[in-house]
């Protein structure tokens, strides 16, 4: 006997005197029984929700996903949605099923773009890892100018710290890095990406705002917003004020740059950063200056230790060379 019922708005014809029986002896499954088309159509209705949306997806009619999705349920024998208030509802097996499912669609993807990387290099994804000041600072410039030239690829940016980048690249998680020169090294290759000199940043009408460049002796009793003590920048800071006999005047500490530039650019002081947060700042407001002392910023590019860059990879590193090359010549 058939019956129609209702599932999110598509009406469905399921033979109701012979469910799939979750009590029955497993039969076996081999991927040889299974059949793409009833794993696609399943994919593709727990996706869209609806049948009707799941024959979009697959360029179909509503009646065929019908009836892969009923072919399916019996070759396998779990029952995949249950009617409740003249509506078929998902079971627990079918969320279970389905998940498993989308790890294959995703290795799928993977497969794909690799392919797509051998064909030529002019579509895939490239996955960065950066630490958030770079990454929110020349990195975004970089790969707008990327991706302007390469239309056809997809770059993802993850801004985390250093040491949890590293991880990523010898994971693989990431295929490039940028990370600190501070960061450990063991088990990906490490090349030097850029050397820089921090800057000392202001709000407009700062006392010290006329001046050309500003010096540690400048700092001595100005309200300072510094880096948190237990990063490596501030140690190098601390190292420099404490070889003039100056005891910094610190009002606020935080972990990232960005929020440092705000802070001072409000006007509570200045503070001592790297000049990849700044810059993109300077024309909301932010004043920057030159530090004397030099205290370096230097950065690393990571990549795999037992494998060389895709040609994505490659033509990314080389522009960006070229970009951090001239950052470099104002403010190394």
């Amino acid at each position: 006997m058939y019956s129609q019922c209702c599932f999110a708005g598509t009406v469905f014809q399921m033979n109701i005197d012979s469910p799939p029986d979750r009590a029955a002896p497993a039969r076996p499954v081999t991927t040889a029984t299974l059949k793409i088309h009833e794993l696609e159509a399943f994919r593709a209705v727990m996706l869209r929700g609806t049948a009707t949306e799941a024959a979009v997806l697959m360029h179909t009619t509503q009646p065929v996903i019908s009836k892969l999705i009923a072919r399916f349920q019996h070759s396998i024998g779990i029952q995949l949605f249950e009617l409740r208030k003249s509506r078929l509802v998902p079971t627990p097996e079918a969320h279970i099923l389905f998940k498993t499912i989308e790890r294959t669609y995703v290795g799928l993807d993977h497969v794909a773009q690799a392919i797509a990387e051998l064909q030529g290099g002019h579509s895939g994804r490239l996955i960065i890892g950066s630490l958030p000041s770079f990454g929110m600072g020349p990195l975004a410039g970089i790969t707008a100018e990327f991706l302007q030239a390469e239309p056809n690829l997809e770059v993802l940016i993850e801004t985390v710290n250093s040491s949890l980048i590293r991880h990523s690249v010898v994971s693989g998680k990431v295929d490039l890095g940028i990370a600190l020169k501070s960061v450990d090294t063991a088990g990906v290759r490490a090349e030097p990406l850029v050397s820089v000199n921090t800057v000392c940043v202001m709000g407009k009408g700062h006392p010290l705002g006329a001046r050309r460049e500003i010096g540690v002796a400048d700092l001595r009793g100005q309200p300072l917003i510094l880096p948190s003590r237990d990063s490596a920048s501030r140690a190098a800071i601390d190292q420099v004020f404490g070889e003039a006999g100056i005891t910094p005047r610190v009002i606020a500490e935080t972990s990232y740059a960005m929020t440092m530039c705000l802070l001072a650019m409000q006007g509570n002081g200045a503070a001592l950063v790297s000049p990849f947060a700044a810059m993109h700042l300077r024309k909301a407001g932010l004043v920057v200056k030159r530090f004397v002392p030099r205290i370096p910023v230097e950065l690393l590019l990571l990549t795999a230790l037992d494998t060389s860059p895709s040609r994505i990879a490659a033509r990314f590193i080389e522009r960006m060379h070229r970009s951090l090359d001239r950052f470099e010549e104002v403010w190394g």
